[in-house]
């Protein structure tokens, strides 16, 4: 039986550099740290409202995560924030820091979201999305979406 309701519970990223990576992940977007692990070579962070919404584990040195030209292992995660305003403020700082942008900030032709999606120091691509407009565009009720 399919799952009717969920909600994204976490995310856990394998990365090359543990503290390069807690340090873009706390600056850039904000989290803070509500666990360590140092056996396991991972951190937790959180927006204060779970233990953890993203994790980050090292990879054990040598090994390699696919990234740049390949086919990465994940597309991208999505945090939502609550305005416009905070996506197109986000996206000078992202310019200073020269974080590569993949694309925005833009309105989104599907979801009608404002959206910036950019890539953490292992190639992760990040999009940061506010969700005003949540199920404007949502034809699960008309029955439109199975077309």
């Amino acid at each position: 039986m399919p799952i009717k309701s969920g909600v994204l519970g976490h995310i856990v990223l394998n990365v090359a550099d543990l503290k390069k990576s807690e340090r873009f992940y706390r600056t850039v977007l904000g989290l803070k740290v509500s666990a360590r692990n140092l056996r396991t070579k991972m951190i937790f962070l959180s927006y204060g409202r779970e233990h953890h919404d993203v994790a980050l584990m090292e990879l054990p040195k040598g090994a390699r995560a696919v990234s740049g030209n390949g086919v990465p292992k994940l597309h991208h995660f999505c945090i939502y924030v609550g305005s416009n305003k905070e996506i197109d403020d986000l996206y000078p700082v992202l310019k200073r820091r020269k974080i590569p942008i993949v694309s925005g900030p833009e309105t989104l032709e599907v979801a009608g979201n404002r959206s910036v999606s950019f890539l953490d120091p292992d190639g992760n691509r990040v999009e940061i999305a506010c969700n005003a407009n949540k199920y404007k565009y949502d034809y699960r009720e008309k029955g439109l979406a199975q077309r």
